[in-house]
């Protein structure tokens, strides 16, 4: 009778591997973990971008006043914006989704989210002109996460906007 051998592993072998296994485990999850956060975090600053860009090439294309806030149906009376923004044709220009104006868009934001809106007028929209400048509000957006203030979108008087990547926790209490 002819044996033919077997090749396997051992016990031991097999424990070193799984044992080796976890290890790289135990460290590429917080890893992997912190990365889905930082990507979660872009995606919602460009989604931010993108939304104040529509807004303004919306104002300039229409040549009408467009204005941005929080709401689900219409438009919440603070500077924390979280649920949804609105973007609308804001024809009598006084920031507030009436029942004439024709809403343009909704963008939801990320519920573990929010948005801290900061300007030099305290209010709680934001518009832009048909010349795409913005309505004399200037300001910050903050993306909050728990309190903890992430990063900024800036937005100038001209109606550009650039990221702010060390922006004040302060802007996220309240």
């Amino acid at each position: 009778m002819r044996f033919q051998s077997q090749y396997a592993f051992t016990l031991p072998e097999t424990l070193i591997v799984l044992a080796i296994i976890a290890i790289v485990l135990g460290f590429a999850t917080p890893a992997f973990s912190a990365l889905l956060q930082q990507n979660r975090y872009t995606t919602e600053i460009n989604q931010m971008h993108a939304s104040l860009n529509y807004a303004r090439g919306q104002a300039i294309q229409t040549r009408t006043m467009v204005s941005l806030c929080a709401g689900d149906d219409n438009c919440r009376d603070s500077r924390i914006w979280h649920g949804r923004i609105l973007i609308f044709l804001d024809a009598n220009r006084n920031g507030k989704l009436d029942e004439t104006e024709q809403l343009l868009k909704i963008v939801d934001i990320d519920p573990r989210h929010s948005w801290s809106w900061t300007n030099f007028r305290q209010k709680s929209h934001m518009s832009f002109r048909p010349d795409g400048m913005t309505h004399s509000l200037n300001g910050t957006f903050t993306l909050c996460d728990k309190g903890l203030a992430i990063r900024g979108v800036v937005i100038n008087i001209t109606g550009r906007t650039m990221v702010n990547k060390s922006p004040d926790n302060e802007r996220c209490r309240g």
